[in-house]
């Protein structure tokens, strides 16, 4: 069935004005609600009689919730921006952490009386004021929380601990591509990351009864089938009933520009709202954008609304310098300068949260692809900047990019990762076991254990180079067994410590470099872990910055 007819009440409809108008004025629907399909005032569709009804019962649900959309998608508050939004509702909240993310937008939902609401964000570890969806937790309006990241958000895990959050926690490319598969209608898919860990296992807290003793429900065992030889995890998609998105331009159709790393899962998250909202810093004209520009198109927004300044607090930008100070300082570097060794030019190296994200300062004289992919950017280093609100990496650190960069959505970012295109990935370790099993999520004193990118890390098929002290305030750090929660099983290639260097050679630990200072026996009564003495055991040439670490402290006596 062909229909034609303009979009206003009372439709008028040259073919079939009458019984169209008839059923939706049964319905009790004004066709302006309809406004997804206008074009130029008008509606044009190609339907069977059967979609037809059902489009009619779907857009009975949700006229309520939208307003007329007359020639424009603009709105002149973000109260009237953040309309329709009810108790219950599952909202996709775009950015990473603070950054990219639609902070005016938020901060009028946190003064609504919405409640009870389910939030998806990649990160909510930032725990200062004003930092994405902090304010709707501090006003208690979130009931759900599913995120890749919680970190020590004191807020999160007091309303955990009381039964008042649910919080389900997933890998971060897990989390994106649930999104991406929302908005592209797949309704799930698979993958390797978590195999061999508690998202695979399930058993993890998700929620807790009100006085905090009682596990009320837990992360569910996923679904496993084999393809190639190879067991894969099975993931349903994630579709929300609202996505906050967060653009530098946009124009009144929809059409939106996003700068530099804030593309980060504002992109994804857009696709998988039912109804998408944008705060945009700047609002033009159709056609001031060329298409070519374009990075969410207009056909997945509802609404626009111009961004207002916020004052970004310094407390939140603030640089921590992962390297740590004195003793510590100076062995960090140490490892770090024996780990970039592994790197050679040209490759691109993905790097983990921590001490790995220090690792530029150590690679100057060669060309390297760095990735960061919670945020989107390839080949990018440290910047000076104490704010940098459109470039850092996945610690929040600012970036500066390099002449041969790119930037891109998060998934492609995560595409790289787990599609096996990396040369080497660089991750801190708590603990890796003789086997070659990783554990990076925490160290045994985690109340919410967040996956972050570690897992997706860990299944990248890449080396993966592990940056840990040989003892830490746990004990060994290498052991027989993990104790910790695993990122991924017998994923590790090398392991760089203080003390020296550990490869795995037909699946075995080996003992491949001495570190000037130490013997083996000096390694031994560090670890109960068995391993093995290479033939060609090397030792290191002692070069100016490691006389002036030896300078420090004896280094047959470092114990963190």
């Amino acid at each position: 069935v062909f229909f034609f007819f303009q979009a206003e009440d009372g439709i008028r409809d040259p073919l079939w004005s009458r019984g169209l108008g008839d059923v939706y004025k049964r319905q009790g629907i004004n066709a302006e609600y309809m406004g997804l399909l206008r074009i130029q005032g008008y509606m044009l569709a190609r339907i069977s009689t059967r979609q037809l009804f059902g489009k009619v019962a779907q857009f009975r649900g949700f006229a309520a919730m939208w307003p007329p959309i007359r020639g424009t998608k603009v709105v002149s508050s973000f109260e009237e921006a953040v309309a329709g939004i009810q108790d219950g509702h599952m909202v996709m909240v775009g950015g990473y952490g603070k950054f990219g993310a639609p902070l005016n937008l938020l901060n009028s939902l946190e003064n609504s009386k919405v409640k009870d609401l389910t939030i998806v964000c990649g990160i909510a570890a930032c725990a200062e004021k004003g930092s994405s969806i902090q304010g709707l937790l501090l006003k208690n309006k979130v009931k759900k929380l599913i995120s890749a990241n919680v970190g020590d958000n004191p807020v999160i895990i007091d309303q955990f601990k009381k039964g008042q959050l649910e919080v389900l926690l997933e890998p971060l490319g897990t989390l994106v591509e649930k999104a991406r598969s929302g908005g592209f209608g797949v309704p799930g898919f698979y993958s390797r990351v978590g195999m061999g860990t508690f998202i695979e296992e399930g058993g993890v807290p998700t929620k807790m009864s009100p006085n905090g003793k009682t596990v009320v429900a837990v992360n569910l065992a996923k679904q496993k089938r084999e393809f190639g030889g190879k067991e894969y995890l099975f993931d349903r998609n994630i579709q929300g009933d609202f996505a906050l998105v967060k653009a530098w331009k946009a124009d009144t159709k929809g059409n939106c520009v996003l700068k530099m790393g804030n593309r980060n899962t504002n992109v994804d998250f857009a696709t998988a709202g039912k109804i998408c909202i944008v705060e945009a810093d700047e609002i033009v004209e159709p056609g001031a954008i060329d298409g070519d520009d374009i990075h969410i198109s207009g056909i997945f927004v509802h609404r626009v609304v111009k961004s207002a300044p916020i004052k970004c607090e310094e407390k939140c930008c603030m640089v921590e310098d992962k390297l740590g100070k004195g003793e510590e300082k100076a062995m960090n570097e140490f490892m770090l300068r024996r780990a970039a060794k592994e790197i050679k030019n040209g490759d691109f190296v993905a790097l983990g949260p921590g001490l790995p994200s220090c690792i530029d300062r150590f690679t100057s004289d060669i060309d390297v692809h760095y990735v960061y992919p919670e945020t989107g950017v390839f080949g990018a280093l440290h910047a000076d900047s104490m704010c940098h609100s459109e470039m850092y990496d996945g610690c929040l650190q600012p970036l500066k990019l390099r002449k041969n960069a790119a930037l891109a959505k998060t998934s492609d970012a995560f595409a790289g990762v787990r599609g096996g295109h990396m040369n080497l990935v660089i991750a801190e370790g708590f603990q890796v076991s003789q086997n070659g099993d990783l554990a990076n999520i925490e160290a045994g004193n985690k109340v919410l254990p967040s996956p972050g990118v570690n897992m997706d890390l860990a299944c990248s098929g890449a080396p993966v180079v592990v940056v840990m002290p040989m003892t830490s305030k746990a004990g060994p750090t290498l052991v027989n067994q993990c104790k910790f929660k695993l990122s991924g099983k017998k994923c590790v290639s090398k392991v760089v410590t203080e003390a020296g260097v550990f490869d795995f050679r037909g699946g075995k630990l080996t003992l491949v470099e001495i570190a000037p200072g130490f013997t083996v026996e000096n390694i031994r009564s560090k670890t109960k872990c068995k391993f093995q003495i290479a033939d060609d055991l090397k030792f290191s040439k002692t070069d100016q910055k490691l006389n002036d670490f030896n300078k420090l402290f004896d280094l047959s006596l470092i114990h963190i």
